[in-house]
């Protein structure tokens, strides 16, 4: 079987087209020893093929570029450099897999400019209702009702360049603005207290240096309280929330994930880049 030019690579592991397919990938294959369960693939991109065809929402030509460079890139030749027009964001990207899945794995590389100012979004996995694959998606400011849609992403705070990543989440018992009727992504738990971080060394990444970053979300049974999300960055476990209910029905699964590269209402003060390599999406039990 003719092997892939390039896939997720971690440890020096090279994954080849036939065990992709096959799904006999072991933790190893795709992410630091001792981080992660072992993940069944869903999804990868290692942008090899110069086209984002797999993406199928958000593309735009104007910010979203493979680039072909072997010796910037993190693996193989080529990567995706994503542009921050001054006063705008980097837009998004998005690849569905309805009806869905209970528990997630999603692995990416990122590079930040040495020119980089300010946070963004980076990762999020989507949970819409698995008759409606985009009841999840238009909701910000929208409180969750536990059968309508949940969200949870990783961004890197507004301070510091980039600053320290945390979680972003839109769940039922988030907290609610002054009127009630209002929320806006959380980081911790329902009283807005932020979720307790390892030390910052572990959990900020530096400029002009690929950093690799796992995110793993675990629904809660409906009726119980017992989902989670953890993140690692370069293996190091920066955060964990446990306890968390992401929805009250079966109806809402993890069917979506989101290269998302929102810096705020304003944009950005002037025009930068950022880079990503190797996205992986697995299932785990």
């Amino acid at each position: 079987m003719k092997r892939l030019v390039k896939v997720v690579v971690v440890l020096g592991a090279v994954m080849a087209c036939d065990r992709l397919q096959n799904g006999t990938f072991t933790p190893t294959d795709i992410q630091p020893s001792g981080t992660v369960a072992a993940a069944t693939p869903v999804f990868t991109e290692d942008f090899e093929s110069d086209s984002l065809s797999q993406w199928q929402d958000g593309v735009d030509p104007a910010r979203h570029k493979i680039v072909n460079d072997a010796g910037s890139a993190k693996s193989g030749s080529r990567y995706l450099q994503v542009t921050y027009p001054a006063g705008r964001d980097g837009g998004w990207i998005t690849r569905f897999f309805m009806p869905g899945y209970d528990a997630l794995r999603a692995s990416l590389w990122v590079r930040f400019p040495k020119n980089w100012v300010g946070g963004t979004k980076i990762v999020g996995l989507y949970g819409s209702r698995i008759d409606d694959q985009w009841s999840a998606f238009g909701k910000a400011g929208i409180c969750p009702k536990g059968t309508d849609f949940f969200d949870a992403m990783l961004i890197t705070q507004e301070t510091g360049n980039p600053g320290p990543m945390k979680f972003y989440t839109y769940y039922p018992a988030m907290f609610r603005d002054n009127d009630g009727v209002t929320c806006w992504g959380r980081y911790g738990d329902k009283e807005m207290r932020t979720v307790s971080y390892s030390p910052i060394s572990s959990n900020s990444m530096s400029q002009d240096t690929w950093h690799h970053i796992e995110f793993e979300v675990r629904l809660n049974r409906p009726g119980q309280s017992d989902g989670s999300q953890k993140f690692w960055i370069d293996g190091v476990l920066g955060a964990s929330w446990n306890g968390i209910s992401f929805r009250d029905s079966d109806v809402l699964r993890l069917n979506a994930a989101q290269l998302s590269f929102s810096s705020g209402a304003t944009g950005v003060a002037r025009a930068q880049t950022l880079d990503i390599d190797d996205v992986f999406v697995g299932r785990i039990d």
